[in-house]
């Protein structure tokens, strides 16, 4: 097996409660099924935390980036300071399963693969519970949206996108955009992959692939706790067609004024609509 050196670039903004969550599994994540560790680098790309991240963050990551606040200026900067052949992204409230690193690192060993992400699974909190209704509504759309990241290759940032450093370099990294940025690299990391060869043994094209890892990792369902469920799944139609549509980034933050980009857990024990 080919191995390469994969960073874990984690963005955060006054995630104390999730960080040290969200850091441990990335070790685990490394380790093999005999027990080895596979190598990996752990950076913290923080846009200005005043709540004990930083200080959590130096305990566990091995490195720590102070950038100013913005995800994709945090992506960036977390990027430009790595030292690995690939790069994986993450939100500060994903976690990573054990062998995620593995599976990363078996999908490079087909050449042609440039980057990629994993299927989802939400991660709701015990002390939330779900009527019926709504636990069905919230299995199927975490199906559809699986099925439909899969289909069109288009991969919110909850995914834990990853690239290979040199096709990132190629693209120049993540846009400068309030939010959507994790689908306008996809979305570009598509169009590059469509980009044919030649390969000078046989003469034949091929197409570059994106990839797609079935084994899922965690998201925490802290938006739909904090919006509630219909509501929030409306913000994100709106917020991805008005993207598609051709709308600024200025008149989305207008059209979506209570949108947060880093949403805060509540308390509530009963998930609303």
């Amino acid at each position: 097996m080919i191995r390469l050196l994969v960073s874990v670039i984690i963005i955060t903004l006054n995630e104390v409660e999730n960080l040290e969550k969200t850091l441990n599994s990335t070790k685990n994540a490394a380790l093999m099924s005999s027990g080895k560790k596979i190598p990996i680098e752990v950076i913290v790309s923080d846009g200005g935390s005043t709540d004990g991240t930083i200080k959590l963050a130096e305990a566990f990551a091995d490195k720590v980036i102070h950038s100013q606040k913005g995800r994709y200026m945090q992506l960036n900067i977390g990027a430009k300071t790595s030292k690995g052949e690939i790069l994986l992204f993450l939100h500060a409230d994903t976690i990573l399963l054990r062998g995620a690193i593995l599976r990363i690192l078996n999908k490079f060993q087909d050449p042609r693969v440039l980057g990629g992400a994993f299927k989802k699974q939400w991660s709701w909190s015990p002390k939330v519970t779900l009527s019926k209704f709504l636990n069905f509504s919230a299995k199927f759309w975490e199906g559809f949206g699986n099925w439909l990241t899969q289909l069109i290759k288009e991969f919110p940032g909850d995914n834990a996108f990853f690239i290979k450093r040199e096709v990132f370099n190629e693209l120049n990294g993540f846009s400068p955009m309030w939010i959507c940025e994790d689908f306008d690299i996809s979305r570009r990391l598509l169009k590059f992959s469509k980009k044919t060869e030649k390969n000078v043994f046989n003469k034949l094209r091929y197409r570059k692939k994106i990839a797609y890892i079935r084994s899922p990792i965690k998201t925490s369902t802290r938006r739909f706790e904090m919006y509630g469920f219909f509501r929030t799944v409306y913000f994100w139609f709106k917020i991805y067609w008005l993207w598609r549509a051709g709308f600024t980034q200025d008149q989305l933050r207008k059209l979506v004024p209570k949108y947060k980009i880093t949403p805060q857990f509540n308390k509530r024990s009963f998930l609303r609509f």
